[in-house]
């Protein structure tokens, strides 16, 4: 079998490239000119004040074969010493940036807490692309529809709405304090505000004060507040309406 001309992770001492990678000096995050997955890390860029590049694919025809797995986002990172690394797959992305910016609580315990909410709340959103939105055949999409809103959505709110009131209901999951599971279920929040089916999705999401006040809270921290009133943020917003419009013209589309 012919392989792909990957890029391959490094294979040097693992024990420089940990030192490297925590201690990287800028970023650049590869992803489509969409918010979708990719708006969790930016946001954590942001938040983090980092210096970061956004980089959108080309021909990605030729270089997905360059890529770890031939999906996207990419992270590449920059250590301070100048060596280059590249990290993939959206939940490691986003919980290396989490770690590196203080997002993963005060100790380990939290620290799990933390990612067990990003994970369910990163599936909620997988889910809805899976049955929904790359479904291609409109009965079976209709039938998807309707199980994810009466069923699997009915019960990441209800959960999500015991955790959080768990917590005091003060717009996080963990403490009092910003975290990367208050960014990932506010950005799939985002997400399903901007799809076709907003209406229906939001109305079921609408009823979670609790859910609303995490979405709220995050949207009011200064640095990601700076960053959703940026060009490229209102631009990849209005990629996201365009692309979910109709994402199989997207696909079906010639490379560049």
């Amino acid at each position: 079998m012919i392989q792909p001309d990957a890029t391959h992770f490094s294979r040097e001492s693992t024990s420089e490239l940990s030192v490297a990678l925590n201690k990287p000096e800028s970023f650049k995050l590869m992803y489509w000119p969409i918010n979708a997955v990719g708006a969790i890390s930016r946001e954590i860029l942001a938040y983090g004040q980092a210096k970061w590049e956004n980089l959108a694919p080309g021909n990605w025809q030729e270089e997905k074969l360059k890529t770890p797995f031939q999906v996207v986002p990419i992270l590449y990172i920059k250590s301070q010493n100048g060596q280059d690394l590249v990290l993939s797959e959206s939940s490691v992305i986003e919980q290396y940036l989490a770690k590196t910016f203080g997002l993963l609580g005060d100790n380990d315990y939290e620290e799990y807490l933390i990612k067990a909410f990003h994970s369910s709340s990163a599936a909620i959103q997988s889910h809805f692309a899976q049955g929904v939105t790359w479904e291609g055949i409109e009965v079976a999409k209709a039938k998807h529809f309707e199980f994810f809103k009466s069923h699997t959505l009915k019960i990441w709110v209800e959960t999500h709405e015991k955790h959080l009131s768990d917590n005091g209901n003060n717009g996080h999951y963990v403490g009092n304090k910003l975290s990367l599971a208050d960014i990932r279920t506010a950005c799939a929040i985002e997400h399903f505000a901007l799809l076709p089916e907003a209406p229906e999705l939001m109305e079921i999401i609408n009823k979670s004060e609790a859910l609303l006040k995490v979405r709220e809270t995050v949207a009011k921290d200064p640095k990601i507040a700076a960053w959703r009133d940026s060009e490229l943020y209102k631009k990849l917003s209005h990629g996201s309406v365009a692309f979910f419009a109709n994402p199989f013209a997207f696909i079906k589309a010639p490379s560049n």
